[in-house]
């Protein structure tokens, strides 16, 4: 099993003078004695106040260690989060952009290089997974819990499972007796982890709570909180809390880390390297299998080559232009709700020209329509998928009661969506986090979902590569 260990680096509050900006190097340097890389998660604010304050020995101690982006200003608001709940799909991922874009600059300018986006709190939004993806960055944490994938695609970019343990070390670093405790579920938990799944992460710390009473984002945005800068309040350090002691026992946790045998140290880095090739032509064979799967699921699912949006792309793109092998779509849900859609117009709908329809549309913006106009009435975009499917299979309609015409059909997407509600709990947020938007926008790139694999899990006849949401072949 693959896995990392990584902390959310996001204290800028403290004056320059702070442990707190030292502690992060402290630990960078335990783990590079001991031959661990760690993932440094830190806001792109926090980077610009090491830079402005010339802490270089800090800097140059996580140069050795992967660096992603915990969001450019974290909890400042408005967060990421909030601005794009207040946006259609295409100008919310415009803003996530002009956002982050300055603090994937500032830590590629500092360190030479950013490796992902990762969240911090409830600040994520499927425009903020997409949006990253278009500059070649995957995004770690993943509300999805496939059955032993870890990792997968979603709004065509990479998600990283996050941290799932009943256990944790941010204020245990500073209590040997419960430290010992978290510590004695470290084995354990690989084991299981690594007989079950392919990855896995493992959450060091918040080097800011392991020596302070609170988080400085707690103290000074709790529920939408907007006071300037000039009155943002530092966190106060624990009264009598020792460094050397944490640095100890967070040696004792590095040493357990590297001596576990199923257990192969990365990084984000190294996971986008490892997972990011995925099939970009497949063959009749594999559309085909898709559609069995979809009529055996009632209703969209995917492969392991082809997402549910894919899958009735090619079904329809099969009917238009039939052909031995296909270029990989890589197309988006749909951007807004279906209005009016019934199941009556199915078995109406003629195939041939709800193909066309749905080729012409995504041939035209790379997205799936919202519904489609068929002679018997509007259809749905999971009535379309069943359909094609069976068409495609020579088999019938499964009866009524068996149909899943739902997006909740694909499996995970149930428990990611009860997993992004609770987004909305994250005590930053203020009354301009907008969850139904949240929530509405993530369902519809549910289409996107599928697992995630490395290049040598794949068949070796099928084709892969790294592209950006391509386009498939025009079509006569």
């Amino acid at each position: 099993m693959h896995a990392l260990i990584y902390f959310d680096t996001e204290d800028f509050f403290s004056p320059p003078e702070s442990p707190s900006h030292t502690l992060p190097a402290q630990l960078a340097e335990v783990m590079r004695r001991h031959g661990l890389q760690g993932c440094f998660h830190i806001h792109g604010e926090r980077v610009r106040f090491w830079e402005r304050h010339g802490m270089t020995d800090v800097i140059a101690a996580l140069k050795w260690h992967d660096v992603s982006l915990h969001y450019d200003r974290g909890s400042v608001h408005p967060t990421t989060a909030e601005e794009v709940s207040e946006l259609d799909w295409f100008r919310g991922v415009e803003r996530t952009l002009f956002r982050e874009l300055p603090g994937f600059q500032a830590l590629e300018r500092v360190f030479g290089r950013c490796s992902g986006l990762t969240q911090h709190g409830g600040t994520f939004a499927a425009q903020i997974v997409y949006a990253v993806g278009k500059l070649g960055k995957p995004f770690l944490y993943s509300p999805f819990r496939l059955p032993g994938r870890n990792v997968v695609w979603y709004c065509n970019n990479l998600l990283l499972g996050g941290y799932q343990a009943d256990f944790y070390f941010d204020p245990h670093y500073r209590d040997t007796p419960k430290f010992d405790a978290a510590l004695a579920k470290v084995n354990p938990y690989l084991d299981e982890r690594a007989a079950s799944h392919d990855f896995t992460a493992m959450f060091g710390c918040h080097p800011v709570i392991t020596i302070m009473e609170k988080f400085p984002d707690a103290i000074n945005f709790r529920h939408g909180a907007t006071p300037p800068p000039k009155d943002w309040v530092a966190p106060t350090l624990v009264q009598g809390v020792s460094i050397p002691l944490i640095l100890e026992n967070f040696e004792r946790l590095v040493k357990t880390l590297v001596k576990h045998p199923k257990v192969e140290w990365t990084t984000v880095a190294g996971i986008h390297n490892l997972y990011g090739q995925r099939p970009v032509r497949v063959s009749d064979h594999d559309v085909v299998a898709g559609a069995a799967a979809v009529v055996d699921n009632g209703g969209p699912t995917f492969t392991p080559l082809l997402s549910a949006a894919e899958l009735l792309v090619l079904l329809a793109r099969r009917i238009v232009a039939p052909a031995p092998t296909y270029e990989a779509p890589q197309v988006m849900g749909p951007t807004e709700e279906a209005a009016g859609a019934t199941s009556a117009a199915i078995a109406a709908a003629d195939t041939e020209s709800m193909a066309r329809e749905i080729v012409d549309a995504v041939m035209d913006s790379g997205y799936l329509p919202q519904q489609l106009r068929c002679s018997g009435g509007n259809v749905g975009l999971e009535a379309a998928l069943l359909l094609l499917a069976c068409h495609a299979t020579g088999r019938d309609l499964p009866p009524e009661d068996r149909r899943r015409l739902t997006v909740e059909a694909i499996p995970g997407v149930s428990t990611a969506l009860e997993n992004v509600r609770h987004y909305k709990d994250w005590t930053i947020h203020g009354p301009r986090y907008h969850s139904e938007a949240i929530q509405k926008h993530f369902r519809l790139q549910c289409w996107t979902l599928k697992p995630a694999f490395t290049q040598t899990e794949y068949d070796s006849r099928t084709e892969l590569g790294r592209d950006l949401n391509p386009m498939f072949e025009r079509m006569p």
